[in-house]
């Protein structure tokens, strides 16, 4: 069985992810907060494996990779909202890209070779 983990899963879109996920057969891993709102995922919660990891802490990230082994990594934790990034550049920064390199080392130190997808706010194409 294929194991698919999604950063993010507690979201909009990682809770629907991981509803598809879980319909194909994948077997789905995700990473929450302390502080995470599971309203989105506890209709699935009970087929899914979680584990405390922050991407801001990619050691966390570490202890997950290597214990999982991931195929597929999902990255959909981010700071997405526009009017907070305008607010808080700095923190968007960090959480989003120093975040996303979090996400790398530890890829790279777990030496896994999982095929990630990264998602994207449709707020960065401005008004379509």
């Amino acid at each position: 069985m294929k194991k698919a983990l999604i950063t993010g899963i507690t979201g909009f879109a990682g809770s629907h992810l991981a509803e598809l996920l879980l319909k194909e057969g994948f077997e789905v891993y995700g990473t929450t907060r302390p502080r995470s709102k599971t309203d989105n995922i506890d209709q699935i919660k009970n087929k899914l494996n979680l584990y405390d990891a922050d991407i801001s802490d990619s050691h966390s990230l570490y202890s997950v990779f290597v214990k999982i082994k991931p195929d597929y990594i999902f990255h959909l934790a981010a700071q997405s909202f526009v009017q907070t990034s305008w607010a808080s550049p700095a923190t968007t920064m960090e959480i989003n890209i120093v975040g996303s390199v979090h996400l790398f080392e530890a890829i790279r130190r777990a030496e896994i070779n999982p095929i990630i997808q990264i998602a994207c706010s449709s707020e960065e194409y401005g008004l379509v």
